[in-house]
């Protein structure tokens, strides 16, 4: 799992207003006000045993009152998933039970792109369908759009470009959506630091972290993040917060690493997306499909 190591280390629409009409977004005030989230992982959403399943709008509410308040999901890789719109069927079910049950949902609309092996015609059409088919099926108040996971590029000079040829995809099917981005290294709080803001203002900057640390070095170490929120006035969320690396299937470990995380994010008012309910093992949060995560979880929660 490279990204980790990287991250260790450091369709009809029926929104015809533009973004940039919407002064402020009524979404920013809520992003700004979030606490704790959880990521749901690639097919977890939407699959189980690769046959398609819906979790429903009551395991959402079970979700809630765990004590989340946020949720982050993305769609696999086309060279996973295939073309066929029976996917973004499943996600836009997901995104529904959960905005319509009071859960603002991050949707990111592939996995990653790495500079090393660009993006084929194939690459750029799906991104483009997906954008057209899910912005018109939910809801630009509830729910933020990005155009990817992760990337992976070498620097910010390289990736800034790329990443506003992203944004702007998507902000033509999405004219009322909030849009997230993050660093070129993988979304690693480092590689945001050295990254302007982009020219569209109704975006979000998100950071994945899997350091650990304990309180102090924790709100040392996001200092950064919130140093660049103020600075450009662009709101900042973690929105993939693990345990350090060693600690992925270690629980205790992965606790002892959240319970030192959390107050410091808290503190500097960083909303986090903890990682995550999984079919996997690394970092999860949950035993089998429940909503509710573990009781050493919970108990961070309150």
């Amino acid at each position: 799992m490279k990204r980790r190591t990287l991250l260790a280390a450091s369709a009809a629409l029926p929104y015809a207003l533009p973004a940039a009409a919407q002064q402020p977004h009524p979404l920013r005030a809520r992003l700004g006000n979030l606490r704790l989230g959880a990521n749901l992982e690639r097919w977890f959403p939407v699959a189980e045993n690769n046959q398609p399943r819906r979790l429903g709008p009551s395991w959402w509410r079970q979700f809630r009152a765990a004590g989340f308040d946020h949720a982050r999901l993305f769609l696999p890789n086309v060279s996973e998933s295939g073309e066929g719109e029976d996917l973004l069927r499943l996600f836009a079910e997901a995104a529904m039970d959960a905005t319509n049950n009071g859960i603002p949902v991050m949707l990111g609309l592939t996995d990653s792109f790495h500079q090393s092996s660009p993006w084929g015609e194939r690459e750029w059409r799906v991104l483009e369908a997906r954008a057209a088919y899910l912005a018109a099926r939910t809801d630009p108040e509830m729910l933020v759009l990005a155009p990817l996971n992760e990337p992976a590029f070498p620097d910010a000079a390289s990736w800034a470009p790329m990443r506003d040829r992203l944004l702007a995809l998507v902000r033509r099917y999405a004219p009322r959506h909030m849009l997230s981005w993050g660093g070129f290294e993988w979304c690693s709080l480092p590689s945001l630091a050295s990254m302007p803001p982009p020219a569209d203002r109704d975006t979000i900057a998100e950071v994945h972290d899997y350091q650990g640390g304990n309180t102090a070095a924790v709100a040392r170490r996001f200092a950064a993040a919130t140093a660049w929120r103020d600075r450009h006035g662009i709101p900042v969320l973690v929105s993939e917060l693990g345990g350090a690396q060693g600690h992925e299937e270690n629980r205790g470990a992965h606790v002892a690493d959240l319970a030192q995380s959390l107050p410091a994010l808290r503190q500097l008012r960083l909303p986090a997306t903890l990682w995550a309910y999984t079919h996997g093992s690394w970092w999860r949060l949950q035993d089998g499909a429940s909503a509710t995560p573990r009781q050493p979880i919970r108990d961070l929660l309150r």
